[in-house]
This record gives C-alpha cells, structure tokens and sequence, in this order.
C-alpha cells in the first residue's frame, strides 16, 4: 500500500491548510465556521465545523515556494470543491 507524505510550512498555521502528497500534490483549504456563520445559515450547528473545502493540485507550495514534485515540472490545473454548507 503506498502511502501520501504531507508538507508543512510555518504560514500554514494560520488556518485549516495543509499540502498531501500522493500521486499528484493537493493543497487543501477548509472553510471553517464562525459564530456569525452560525447565524446566517441554520444548516450549521456548531462553530469550527467545516463549511466547505477546497483541494488543487499544485507543483510549488504558495506560500514558502518548495518545489513538491520532483518528478514533473507541469500539470493540468484542476480543483475538487466541497459544499457541505447544507448536510
């Protein structure tokens, strides 16, 4: 079974934010709940829920600039976006 490493830089302890690598590296960003977020929509129930998340693949961390995958020097842009504003 093959296993995904992860990268951590300092900048990305200021938020829900970490890079997996795996076949390809995907940044992921999740939307966490506020307490006015918990106002506005009824569907959330508490806050540090995770309102939606976001996952793009990347060859360079955005914020410290690492090369992450060694093995290429381009993709095809693409994103996974999840809504789970409403479940």
């Amino acid at each position: 079974m093959k296993s995904s490493r992860s990268h951590h830089c300092k900048s990305m302890d200021y938020g829900e934010v970490w890079i997996e690598e795996d076949d390809c590296c995907y940044l992921n960003i999740n939307h966490i709940a506020t307490e006015q977020d918990l106002e506005e929509n009824h569907y959330l129930e508490e806050e540090g829920q995770t309102i939606d998340a976001v996952a793009l693949n990347v060859l360079y961390c955005p914020y410290c600039g690492e090369h992450l995958d060694e093995k290429r020097d381009e993709i095809v842009p693409m994103f996974r976006f999840l809504d789970l504003s409403k479940l």
